[in-house]
């Protein structure tokens, strides 16, 4: 039978492959790079056969890009240990400090791939030295491989094991229905007999102690240590160290009581949970209070502010005495490359950062690599223009959803996949009349309500007359 080209565009090699598979006992893969994403692609159909993957450059070593990919970068020079040791740092930090597991078939994916590991059916090996292959040699069963006339299948060309490579990039690739079988597993296998072990029956109770007793998933807390936890996350009062702007700029500036109390409650929200929201009205000194907790961290800090407020961010930095860099809302890039270039962990600070709610554009791309890792002040004075989604995006800077720090939250995206489900739902109902404007009003008024709880342990917003504002307006549409 003649080859036949893959390309990604009018058919996947994932589908591909997932309709070869069920008449096979075994795939061998040999690959430049390996992802997690190219094995959840194929997971419920690899889940009852044998599996050798063998890594030529790396194995899911990563940081965090463009949200939903992850870049590869080469170790050279490396143990064998070390080699094995930065898979399971990486995979851990691919659990923990992304949401990518923020779903129950990505979770289901990952319960397969515990599970081959411990019954021996899934190894990852990586070869000695780096190699650039892509090679995909699929084993028939007994009753497929016609009296052992047709032992199996081989694809090779450009696709390395991943989602990207499986699904999305534009790849080339061929198939081989029996022609070149021997000869690629036989290539195949003199590469593995040779590589380094990373992942296998042999290590595995170093993958449970480096990686599953590491990871959030199936992790319940006992429920005297989660009322405990409620306990503190609503009504731990923080031990005052603090400089407030008075002693800090040698009474330039007062101490106003509703900046001192929003000034440490901010602290203490930052401590728990890596960042904080401060959406007070215009007028209450929303960056008296950011330029004050930036001096109390003493991190080095980041700021992106709009254009005509850099001369003001440049006046505070030298008047509250932190150490921070001040950049345009429209040199998110350059911030970056910027942040690159400090070590340890830093201050973000973001004013008006309602402006970023759009998670499509290269900019909260960039925004959220910057925030990563690091302490995250958000300011806004608007009322997030009535979308729950855009609550998410900002909140999203800071938070990783599917390991939310807020303990009475178990996962922040189904939560807020509900409200904006609502909030269409109130749209497209006040829009088609099918409600009176007095039900559309109570339907908004506790679709804000539910919001305010579910952020509240993040959020600082307080008006001039000390009352907590909506979130959202009653106006819609």
């Amino acid at each position: 039978m003649p080859s036949t080209f893959i390309t990604n565009q009018k058919a996947l090699l994932s589908d591909l492959i997932n309709n070869i598979l069920p008449r096979t006992q075994a795939m061998y893969a040999l690959v430049g790079y390996f992802y997690f994403s190219g094995f959840a692609e194929l997971h419920s159909q690899l889940r009852d056969k044998q599996v050798k993957i063998l890594v030529g450059m790396n194995a899911e070593k990563a940081l965090f890009n463009k949200i939903k990919e992850f870049e590869i970068i080469q170790e050279v020079h490396q143990s064998r240990g070390q080699i094995r040791q930065n898979y399971l740092r990486s995979l851990v930090q691919l659990f923990n400090d992304t949401d990518y597991f923020d779903s129950e078939e990505k979770q289901q994916a990952f319960h397969i791939f515990l599970d081959k590991i411990k019954n021996g059916s899934l190894q990852i090996r990586k070869t000695e030295q780096p190699n650039h292959a892509k090679l995909y040699i699929f084993e028939n069963t007994q009753e497929a491989s016609e009296g052992g006339y047709y032992p199996g299948s081989v694809i090779t060309g450009s696709s390395n094991l991943s989602l990207q490579g499986l699904t999305d990039r534009f790849e080339i690739n061929v198939i081989f229905r029996d022609e070149h079988y021997q000869e690629a597993k036989a290539l195949f296998d003199e590469l593995w007999n040779n590589a380094v072990d990373i992942v296998s029956l042999n290590n595995f109770n170093e993958f449970e102690s480096e990686v599953v007793e590491r990871i959030w998933i199936n992790k319940l807390p006992k429920p005297f240590l989660m009322y405990v936890r409620v306990l503190d996350e609503y009504f731990a009062v923080q031990a005052s160290n603090i400089r407030f702007p008075a002693e800090i700029t040698n009474n330039n500036f007062l101490n106003l009581k509703y900046q001192t109390d929003a000034i440490q409650n901010a602290l203490n929200i930052i401590e728990k949970h890596n960042g904080v929201l401060i959406a007070d009205v215009v007028g209450l000194g929303k960056s008296i209070i950011a330029s004050t907790i930036a001096h109390n961290l003493g991190l080095k800090t980041i700021i992106i502010a709009p254009p005509h407020l850099r001369d003001q961010w440049e006046d505070y930095r030298y008047t509250y005495e932190f150490n921070a860099q001040v950049f345009s809302t429209g040199a998110i890039d350059k911030a970056l490359e910027a942040s690159a270039n400090i070590e340890g962990p830093k201050l973000i600070i973001i004013d008006e950062a309602h402006k970023f709610r759009n998670e499509l554009t290269r900019d909260y791309a960039d925004l959220h690599k910057l925030c990563q890792g690091n302490k995250v002040i958000l300011l806004t004075a608007t009322p997030f223009n009535n979308r729950p989604q855009d609550i998410f995006s900002m909140i999203k800077l800071f938070q990783i959803p599917a390991k939310s720090t807020i303990q009475t939250i178990d996962n922040l995206s189904y939560q807020f996949r509900q409200l904006v489900i609502e909030y269409k739902d109130i749209v497209k109902s006040q829009r088609e009349k099918k409600e009176s404007p007095a039900e559309i009003r109570v339907r908004i008024q506790k679709l804000a309500k539910e919001i305010r709880e579910l952020i509240s342990p993040l959020l600082i917003r307080r008006s001039r007359i000390g009352r907590c504002s909506p979130l959202l307006g009653q106006k819609m549409g």
